[in-house]
């Protein structure tokens, strides 16, 4: 029980991102994609279960997975698991960030350094 509750709503969330996108992605992209919707899914629902929970100490255990609290997850899981990837292509869609980066070459350094104790050496005259 505690395997399918983990681990069966990200392969939902994947399946509802593959018909948004409607594009074929590498194997090593599902995969990823996986994994970070079985990390967010499982943290969103700790959450839950932290802050509604009686006993904040509830650790995952065998005893813990009854049926009642199982029947509860997946319920909830699940719903987390449609909703989850419309919010991060919408999330994707507004936001982009660009990242230029510059290597300094070192005769160019050297160049500039030149410059600066020339324009030293002239004001001092």
């Amino acid at each position: 029980m505690f395997l399918i509750c983990i681990l069966m709503p990200a392969s939902i969330s994947i399946l509802i991102e593959k018909r948004i996108d409607k594009t074929n992605k590498s194997t090593s992209d599902l995969v990823l994609k996986y994994l970070f919707y079985t990390f967010l899914i499982t943290t969103i629902m700790n959450t839950f279960i932290y802050i509604f929970s009686s006993d904040n100490s509830l650790n995952y255990q065998n005893s813990t997975f009854t049926y009642d609290f199982c029947l509860k997850y997946m319920w909830l899981s699940l719903i987390i698991a449609i909703i989850l990837p419309y919010i991060l292509k919408v999330i994707s869609a507004n936001i982009d960030i660009d990242l230029e980066i510059r290597k300094k070459v070192k005769n160019e350094k050297k160049k500039k350094d030149k410059k600066r104790s020339s324009k030293k050496s002239s004001k001092s005259k």
